[in-house]
């Protein structure tokens, strides 16, 4: 694991050229697509529309009214609640003595506390309920997801950042040794059960695939063959993005990169494992548990669709739409490779910063840098943000990002966010919003042709990358050829 941890952290706009070829090739594919291919795309699609109608009627509610209630008056009652537990004497010195093995984690330790505690009792009074009437009425299903959304999102936002933060450091290592080795990952195995997490998904896939790849060609949630401004290419995404939350397109790359590194095949059988945790041990529980307690099979599926299974569909779609802000601009230099200062996001003085997520761009290509110095990191980066135009923003969220990337409101982005490091007096608010459009919307290749030719044929290319002697081995082929043109 080290040494392939090494070896993915150690590793002005593209000419004009370049793009028409990959035009083209966008356009040759499109129409030369067999019927089979064609209805298996239409098929796709019209599953993201499901997603999408799933997500309006039940989750949008409880997260635009929450969000929205949030930002426009109760952040003044809970942000000054949450500082106030942080500052009560001895509550962080506790916490950095005795539960993290870094102070800095430390900050978030209250939102973890009421998350987890908060989370628990929910769902204990979804199944006292459950017991003691035989079914839950609609309004109390409501009520539990306007609970889990949480204030601002915050519910649902600290269960997925420490899940997050804890795959980062899997067997506990966020955690000090007697702690850690005693409670693993709480919420991204146990916890994030209730939350749509797959055990052990981010701790695999995340690590493993997302952030070696670095989001390019072989990453599970690739994005960049589908036009981010199109609706329709949206709903593309969800199913690769429902493939990812349920665990089985990490499961398949695994597959394929089989015996490319020993880590790869020891996270095939993790994930796989966490797979039957939550598809098969834990709904049988549940069901067997509710008819015993004298529900009817149908209350007790129903009971494990909308509590237990629902938050999946949920963030099968969030999570579509965070990626698409996180990862929504393209651009390649004048070698064909990817400018990290423009395919990750950064936000500085953001509204919803937790554990340094605004600052994407550092959490893919500086990680060891630490909390404290993320906006310190960037503002170094000053030069570099200005020969590339880089994708850096102010006072907004991914969340607005990436509707107004798909909205196509490019003006607004840049007139209202935009950082503009440049010695110009004054920002060229129509130049750059035309630039980030054309990133917006830029290709490296057709859905069709990702799909359906390049991921089949991956593992021969990235075979012939090693035997023409571009790469030593497989595993530093298969990160070559992520962040290239192909």
């Amino acid at each position: 694991m080290p040494r392939l941890q090494d070896d993915f952290l150690n590793n002005s706009q593209h000419e004009s050229e370049m793009q028409d070829a990959l035009d083209e090739t966008v356009a040759g594919n499109c129409t030369t697509a067999s019927p089979r291919i064609a209805n298996l795309t239409r098929t796709r699609k019209a599953f993201g529309y499901l997603l999408t109608l799933n997500f309006a009627v039940l989750w949008a509610a409880p997260i635009v009214i929450q969000g929205q209630t949030y930002r426009h008056g109760l952040k003044r009652i809970f942000r000054p609640l949450y500082r106030f537990i942080d500052g009560l004497p001895g509550w962080r010195s506790f916490a950095v003595k005795n539960v993290y093995r870094m102070e800095a984690d430390a900050a978030y330790f209250t939102a973890a506390v009421l998350c987890f505690s908060s989370t628990v009792a929910m769902i204990s009074i979804m199944l006292w309920w459950q017991v003691l009437h035989g079914s839950l009425p609609w309004w109390l299903i409501a009520l539990y997801y306007f609970h889990w959304v949480g204030p601002g999102g915050r519910m649902m936002g600290v269960a997925y950042t420490f899940a997050h933060r804890e795959g980062h450091r899997p067997g506990g290592g966020l955690y000090r040794s007697s702690l850690g080795n005693l409670i693993g990952n709480p919420f991204e195995n146990i916890l994030g059960l209730w939350y749509g997490v797959i055990p052990n998904n981010f701790s695999t896939s995340h690590v493993l695939l997302h952030h070696r790849l670095d989001g390019g060609k072989g990453d599970p949630i690739f994005l960049w063959d589908l036009d981010r401004t199109k609706f329709g290419d949206l709903m593309l995404y969800q199913w690769r993005m429902f493939r990812w939350m349920t665990g089985f397109g990490s499961l398949a790359e695994f597959q394929r990169q089989s015996g490319v590194h020993p880590a790869i095949d020891k996270a095939r059988i993790s994930l796989r494992r966490g797979m039957i945790t939550y598809y098969l041990h834990v709904p049988a529980i549940i069901v067997v548990l509710l008819i015993a307690a004298g529900s009817t099979l149908l209350s007790a599926l129903l009971f494990l669709f909308f509590i237990y299974l629902q938050p999946l569909l949920c963030m099968s779609t969030f999570l579509a739409l965070i990626n698409v802000g996180q990862h929504g601009f393209l651009e390649f230099d004048a070698d064909g490779k990817h400018i990290p200062l423009v395919t990750a996001t950064t936000i500085l003085d953001g509204h919803d910063d937790s554990f340094g997520e605004d600052y994407h761009f550092a959490h893919h290509f500086a990680p060891v840098v630490q909390l404290g110095k993320l906006r310190e990191n960037i503002i170094g980066k000053k030069a570099d943000c200005q020969n590339v135009n880089g994708a850096v923003f102010r006072e907004t969220t991914i969340f607005e990002i990436a509707i107004m990337l798909h909205m196509g409101k490019f003006k607004e982005l840049i007139s209202r966010h935009y950082v503009d490091f440049s010695d110009k007096e004054a920002t060229n608010v129509d130049e750059l919003a035309e630039l980030f459009e054309d990133r917006a919307k830029r290709r490296e290749m057709s859905y069709e042709e990702y799909e359906f030719t390049y991921l089949p044929t991956l593992r021969s290319r990235v075979r012939k990358l090693v035997q023409d002697g571009v790469c030593p081995d497989e595993n530093r082929a298969y990160i070559y050829q992520a962040n290239r043109v192909a």
